[in-house]
């Protein structure tokens, strides 16, 4: 009964956001209906019609016209046997669902990442209980939730060899070859959330084909006697092919300056350059687009970082400079202190130990230990420091 799978989808739609029991019964215009179900003939309507009157929903007809059939409803007391026609869960059952799902998860240790695992669960097991989705977990799709965070768990678990290719990692996860690679754009969203910063796979050492670099400011790409010039003042694109045909790569900018969040204050600082003496560059762990951006820019342009000043966010400088062999200058990265401050996690004070034994970062040391000594990330978002107030470097008065 194909119009009866079309008020089903249309009841769903209309009633699956919805936690409380229905206090109104569903309607639908029934000549509509079996229009959207696809039924043109007169015979298939006539059939319908005699398979409606057979089933428990309420068919009511026009006032003025009682031979001709207005309206189907679906009455309050017949929804759990449509439910039961198609296998659907009502919104509170989904909900229930999703929420064991979470639960059952919250079950196991994660190795490497412990509070940040347990935090992301407890923002779940909080936005399921409005409910409300966490993209890209939604409640509605239990299924999905579990394959996510089951993919989040074992993608997190283990060290990736920098370089790992994407296919190969799928693999080693126990899925097919491309099934990493169709699940990108959502892990990475999970990613996000997980370490409350722009977490690409690259980040993860796991090189991907779609690596793009996001940038601003002035760039010329030199591929034998052509040049490609590129000034733009707001956010631009290259990605890893554009840069790999590159021989090298010049500008005009006085400087280089990597920026960690992407979503703000690098769009921040790109509009207010107006002076455009300054190449602008996202970059959280840097990828392949970011590598080869330094790779071919001339050595002696002058490289800060400005990041977030929790351990992760020193440990994206450290990584800048391991990867391209630059002097990278830290820039506006000091350890503020603040009242209600998170702690450190474990995996916090792993990587500062890592820090201030690494002699690379030795410029560091001294915000590093406040950090340590405090014992919380202190003030730590690029964020709060407010939009730039100048329209040239340094940006900030």
């Amino acid at each position: 009964m194909r119009w009866l799978k079309t008020l089903h989808d249309q009841w769903m739609t209309a009633r699956k956001r919805r936690v409380e029991a229905s206090v109104r019964a569903f309607r639908r215009d029934w000549e509509q209906l079996l229009d959207d179900a696809g039924l043109k003939s007169a015979e298939d309507r006539q059939a319908a019609l005699r398979e409606a009157e057979k089933l428990p929903l309420k068919l009511i007809p026009f006032r003025h016209k009682p031979r001709f059939i207005d309206k189907v409803e679906v009455p309050l007391e017949s929804e759990a046997w449509l439910h039961a026609q198609f296998g659907s869960q009502t919104g509170a059952e989904a909900q229930r669902a999703a929420l064991e799902v979470v639960e059952r998860f919250s079950m196991q240790r994660h190795a490497l990442l412990p509070e940040a695992w347990n935090g992301l669960l407890s923002r779940l097991k909080a936005e399921f209980g409005l409910p409300r989705a966490l993209e890209p977990f939604r409640w509605l799709e239990t299924d999905r939730v579990a394959e996510l965070l089951g993919l989040l768990f074992a993608l997190t678990s283990r060290e990736w060899p920098e370089g790992t290719l994407i296919r190969d990692a799928s693999t080693q996860l126990g899925f097919d070859s491309k099934y990493l690679e169709a699940q990108q754009s959502f892990i990475e969203r999970a990613l996000e959330l997980l370490w409350e910063r722009e977490m690409p796979l690259e980040s993860l050492g796991i090189q991907t084909s779609n690596s793009v670099l996001h940038f601003g400011g002035p760039l010329v790409l030199h591929a034998g006697d052509e040049a490609k010039v590129l000034d733009l003042c707001f956010e631009a694109s290259l990605s890893v092919a554009e840069l790999e045909r590159a021989t090298h790569l010049t500008t005009t900018a006085e400087r280089l300056l990597t920026v960690e969040n992407r979503k703000t204050t690098f769009l921040q600082l790109v509009r207010a350059d107006a002076a455009r003496s300054t190449l602008i560059v996202a970059t959280s762990f840097p990828t392949r687009a970011v590598r080869l951006l330094l790779e071919k820019l001339p050595r002696e342009l002058p490289h800060h970082h400005f990041g977030d000043t929790d351990a992760a966010g020193w440990d994206i400088l450290r990584r800048l400079r391991e990867v391209s062999g630059r002097a990278v200058r830290p820039f506006q990265m000091r350890w503020r202190s603040k009242t209600d401050a998170l702690p450190l996690t474990q995996r916090d004070h792993q990587i500062l130990t890592r820090l201030l034994s690494d002699p690379s970062m030795a410029d560091c040391y001294a915000e590093l230990r406040a950090m340590h000594q405090a014992g919380t990330k202190g003030d730590f978002e690029q964020e709060s420091l407010g939009r730039p107030n100048l329209e040239r470097w340094p940006f900030y008065g």
